[in-house]
């Protein structure tokens, strides 16, 4: 784990440099705290696949595209999913230089895109109800629209998924330990926490990842 993430960062100047190079957020708090990142979760429960922190997102503000594709689509879940986004945005809000911005669209194509929506079936998504892949440039985020009973989740269970996974797709790729906070595997949790903003901010105080294909629940 890279030690960077656990240290408090007491120079503006110094975070400002880090930021400008990674291409994103600045905290308005500079010791980012509180936060989780030294003690995250394997993204994958019970395996022993080490979390990680990654400025996935070189760019704000994101192209978000929910699929209109498949029997699953309706307008209520795609107005759950980008309640889901916007509540990042809104969490972030007071993070100088704009904290997570971005528009979110329906449509069938998602060309441009930074992260794709995509709803179906527990199967497509690995068994999972939500499941992030990261594709270098973009992240597809499956979203499960069925539940254990084959009945239609609830759009309330749907926005806590997709907030929760969208969380991966920004780079957060693991879990809290603390059920107060979204990226915790606690579905009692519906809001973004200071903890999960603080620790997204730890991400991209460090340079960006190199391009690569990896996935988390």
């Amino acid at each position: 784990m890279n030690a960077g993430w656990t240290s408090k960062i007491s120079r503006t100047g110094l975070l400002g440099l880090l930021l400008t190079i990674a291409g994103t957020l600045v905290a308005a708090d500079d010791t980012f705290e509180p936060n989780y990142a030294n003690h995250m979760l394997t993204p994958y429960q019970g395996s022993g696949i080490a979390p990680k922190l990654v400025a996935f997102r070189h760019h704000f503000p994101l192209k978000v595209v929910v699929l209109e594709d498949g029997v699953f689509f309706n307008e209520r879940y795609f107005e759950r999913v980008k309640e889901a986004c916007l509540a990042w945005t809104n969490a972030t809000k007071n993070v100088r230089q704009g904290g997570v911005t971005l528009t979110c669209i329906a449509a069938e194509d998602p060309t441009g895109a930074d992260v794709v929506f995509k709803f179906g079936t527990t199967q497509e998504s690995f068994g999972f109800e939500g499941f992030t892949s990261e594709f270098g440039t973009w992240a597809l985020i499956r979203l499960s629209a069925r539940d254990t009973t084959n009945q239609p989740v609830s759009e309330a269970r749907l926005r806590r998924v997709a907030m929760h996974e969208f969380g991966h797709a920004l780079g957060i790729w693991g879990h809290s330990p603390n059920p107060k906070d979204i990226m915790s595997l606690d579905d009692r949790t519906t809001e973004v926490s200071t903890a999960d903003v603080n620790t997204l901010l730890i991400a991209y105080a460090n340079e960006p990842a190199t391009a690569t294909t990896i996935s988390a629940p």
